[in-house]
């Protein structure tokens, strides 16, 4: 996506490609940049970190329902601690001004702009993220990247174009430097009042003050803030906070469970239950329902596919991309369950496929998976709404790859099968 952008604005060579720091989502363009003739750039440190983390980040990702394709090609030209390329007209000054959202953090200055590419180290218009969940780095108990950005602001750039969100001025960095020593002092405080985890979640997140509320998330969220921080102020050998991390997904109330459930006897009346609290909203009542009647109804691939579903369902309710993880993954145990006991269950490979693709979508992943499942789908038999979900995703995966004419016959063979299947339609007149 970023190279066809550049190519809408001008047709001039791509000489290099700067990684600003080893993490997936700005080192897995390497490839294509470098197929179209740029040199890949980066620290040492960096390419390092690509090798040796790489594994450890790639399974996180995965688990979140990212698909990632092949490893990222690794940079060509490194340096240490900076360096400088040479454009012909004006210089990019490369410069690693200290740890932020990783150890690795470059920042690229552009003298001739006075402006500055910061990575990570600056992010801006939703809640940041504070380096990987299953890493050791980021905001980790300290104020090295607090330290940083005050570096970084001793150039006085004109603007700052961060790693994600739009560019940042003083009011921009300043926010991010005030939610990362609110986390700092706030989290502290509960440690030291000798509270567990659970009670300090409990605390912070009851009075978070309303500036904190009012952040979009996308990727961030306070919770994660606090975990990091927390991560950084205790013992133990598992990098990283994610195995710290409550799910996200909700719990339910086990008085209003079996309030709910204890006169069932008939797997449909599980599923006509669910559908009903899931109406309401109660999300962990309605799938605390669908996976008692999953366990209860164990041999049947229909209940845990109707689970897998409300789940995949529930994850809308969720704003951060990786909280949506703790979602999919129950979603792909359910499904796997289900094919495990009927291989050829057309509806487990429907929703299988489904979501493979609408994450390819999100995040311009590779598709071919989503399609092969949707493909066994179709082969074992699908029919009304199922039928247009397929085609539908079908669409989606072509529109992901960039070829509009499939997408819309796609899109228009789903609404053929269900005329009131809305996603097809809204797609089709986007």
């Amino acid at each position: 996506r970023l190279y066809n952008a550049i190519r809408t604005v001008t047709d001039k060579p791509i000489l290099y490609a700067i990684n600003t720091h080893y993490h997936w989502d700005h080192t897995n363009g390497n490839t294509i940049f470098h197929q179209a003739g740029a040199t890949v750039v980066a620290r040492e440190m960096t390419k390092e970190f690509m090798v040796n983390r790489s594994p450890r980040q790639e399974a996180f990702l995965r688990s979140r329902g990212f698909t990632l394709g092949d490893p990222p090609f690794l940079p060509q030209q490194t340096f240490a601690h900076e360096t400088e390329l040479d454009l012909g007209n004006q210089s990019l000054h490369l410069i690693h001004l200290g740890k932020a959202e990783t150890d690795d953090a470059t920042a690229v200055r552009i003298p001739a702009e006075n402006c500055i590419v910061s990575g990570d180290t600056v992010m801006t218009g939703s809640f940041p993220i504070f380096g990987q969940p299953v890493m050791n780095e980021g905001l980790m108990a300290n104020h090295d990247w607090i330290n940083t950005i005050n570096e970084l602001r001793t150039y006085a750039p004109k603007c700052v174009l961060p790693g994600h969100g739009p560019l940042a001025q003083d009011a921009e960095i300043d926010l991010l430097l005030q939610i990362e020593a609110y986390f700092l002092t706030e989290v502290r405080k509960c440690v030291e009042q000798g509270m567990s985890l659970a009670e300090l979640l409990a605390e912070m997140e009851t009075n978070f003050p309303d500036w904190i509320r009012s952040i979009a998330e996308v990727w961030g969220t306070p919770r994660y803030a606090i975990l990091r921080v927390y991560r950084g102020l205790i013992d133990d050998p598992e990098p990283g906070w994610q195995h710290l991390k409550p799910s996200a997904i909700p719990a339910a109330d086990a008085e209003k469970l079996h309030e709910r459930t204890h006169e069932l006897e008939e797997f449909e009346a599980y599923r006509e239950t669910a559908e009903e609290v899931a109406e309401g909203n109660d999300f962990g009542l309605a799938i605390a329902i669908l996976k008692t009647a999953a366990e209860k109804f164990s041999n049947l691939p229909e209940a845990w596919t109707a689970y897998a579903n409300l789940v995949t369902q529930a994850s809308r309710s969720v704003s951060s991309v990786l909280e949506k993880g703790d979602f999919f993954v129950e979603a792909k145990k359910a499904l796997n369950t289900a094919l495990e006991l009927d291989p050829d269950y057309a509806p487990a490979h429907l929703l299988r496929g489904y979501n493979h693709i609408l994450s390819a979508y999100r995040n311009g992943d590779e598709t071919k998976t989503g399609l092969a499942s949707i493909y066994k789908a179709l082969v074992n038999g699908l029919q009304g709404t199922q039928l247009a979900q397929a085609y539908f995703s079908i669409g989606l995966a072509h529109r992901t790859n960039g070829d509009e004419t499939l997408a819309r016959e796609a899109f228009a063979k789903a609404i053929a099968a269900d005329a009131r299947f809305m996603p097809a339609q809204l797609a089709n007149m986007a």
